[in-house]
């Protein structure tokens, strides 16, 4: 396992290490907030997605996120969030 100050692979405009997001994850700063989960959504692995955010919370910050819409279209398919009512 790596050292806790290596630099996260799913940032990759930016050196961050986990400590730093988890310190922004936790903190009140909706903008970093939202830079943050764009990046996981962007460039983390399906399973280091759920390390850090819930469905939930990605569910409740989504608006603000930035995406390309394939990919904004194709998380609100799998979170559900502008589903069709049939």
């Amino acid at each position: 396992m790596s050292g806790s100050q290596d630099t996260l692979y799913f940032f990759p405009d930016q050196e961050l290490t986990l400590p730093e997001l988890e310190a922004i994850l936790a903190g009140d700063d909706a903008d970093k907030r939202s830079w943050a989960i764009s990046h996981l959504l962007r460039y983390a692995q399906w399973d280091d997605i759920w390390k850090f955010v819930s469905r939930d919370e990605v569910r409740e910050i989504f608006p603000g996120l930035d995406l390309p819409d394939t990919l904004r279209q194709a998380w609100a398919r799998m979170l559900k969030i502008e589903a069709p009512v049939s």
